[in-house]
């Protein structure tokens, strides 16, 4: 089942709070429960890809975060 528009909210926070302590546990954007598994798939420069699973209920998630283009100054 794919998160729900405000799961999915949740979600890229709490990735956000992950990348700054990676050791913190972190609860499941669905049912709250600790232990969310969070593995950086990333292929930067170009999009961050964040695996995601929750053995409590099931959650098995694959988020895209977009990067935008390299931006080169006009000198």
């Amino acid at each position: 089942m794919p998160l729900t528009p405000e799961a999915t909210q949740e979600a890229y926070r709490r990735i956000t709070a992950w990348r700054v302590d990676p050791m913190q546990s972190v609860k499941c954007p669905t049912c709250e429960a600790d232990g969310l598994v969070i593995i950086d798939r990333s292929a930067r420069p170009y999009a961050e890809w964040y695996a995601l699973s929750c053995a409590a209920c099931g959650l098995d998630e694959t988020l895209n975060v977009p990067m935008s283009a390299p931006h080169h100054g006009l000198d």
